[in-house]
């Protein structure tokens, strides 16, 4: 017996592409589309209520994203829940979605982990609008924003005068819709 030869696989040959501009073999960066993204920044000073964990809260990271919107949603919200006092008050507060796509935040309690499922957004209002409606029930202020929030400096302005001027600016841009 002799040995079946095997011969390799026949393909077709690769296009000699070196003669072709390189502008013109590659698709410009503007051709394709941009996903939506947003950055949500965390205010570490803000008055957190009687639902969060300062201490909790200072060990968050400075901003969530920038994601997708239902990305850095469900961060957002998973971050309540992590510097909840009890996470069994604060998981009740927040408001399940129902159909299409999800998803999901959890919390343990009474020796169970629960899950909640949220509605995967691509809106970056809806975003902020749902971490509003969720900071009101947390019963705290200015804990979210879509812009970075100054942090106090201690050799510029004395503690009361930081307030005054954090609150009267958060009223502003409350008014204009531009912070939570």
């Amino acid at each position: 017996m002799t040995p079946l030869a095997i011969s390799p696989p026949r393909s077709t040959p690769e296009p000699d592409i070196s003669s072709i501009p390189q502008d013109a073999a590659t698709i410009p960066n503007s051709a394709t589309p941009q996903a939506l993204t947003v950055c949500i920044y965390v205010n570490k000073q803000a008055n957190l209520g009687p639902y969060l964990d300062r201490k909790k809260v200072q060990q968050l990271p400075e901003h969530f994203g920038p994601e997708r919107p239902s990305v850095a949603l469900q961060q957002a919200v998973q971050a309540c829940i992590d510097c909840a006092l009890q996470q069994k008050a604060v998981f009740s507060l927040i408001k399940q979605g129902y159909g299409g796509e999800m998803v999901s935040v959890s919390a343990s309690f009474e020796g169970k982990q629960h899950l909640l499922s949220l509605l995967v957004v691509n809106s970056i209002g809806y975003v902020l609008r749902f971490l509003k409606k969720l900071c009101r029930s947390l019963l705290c202020d200015n804990l979210f924003s879509n812009q970075p929030f100054q942090q106090y400096s201690a050799v510029s302005e004395s503690p009361e005068v930081y307030e005054n001027r954090r609150m009267e600016a958060g009223r502003l841009l409350d008014q204009l819709g531009l912070q939570i």
